[in-house]
């Protein structure tokens, strides 16, 4: 299936950060964080994007979010060289 990022939703709806986040009630920093995956985003505000960016929900691809939760040998994959 064909996805687009979160960003490119907002692109193709022709709106700014600011914009987007006034009309979906978030910050401008906090909607930058979820499209940069720093943050993940809470289903309600998804859905609610996704109706104003007129693209259905499960067509938008979400960066993965590193919240820093690894067992011992995604820690030793990660910070390991070889």
């Amino acid at each position: 299936m064909f996805q687009i990022s979160l960003a490119s939703a907002r692109v193709n709806a022709e709106l700014k950060q600011e914009e987007a986040a006034e009309k979906i009630g978030i910050t401008a920093k906090t909607l930058r964080n979820y499209e940069q995956g720093k943050t993940a985003i809470p289903g309600h505000i998804l859905r609610k994007a996704a109706k104003i960016y007129g693209v259905p929900e499960d067509l938008i691809r979400l960066p993965n979010v590193d919240d820093g939760n690894y067992d011992e040998d995604e820690k030793f994959l990660r910070y390991t060289t070889v």
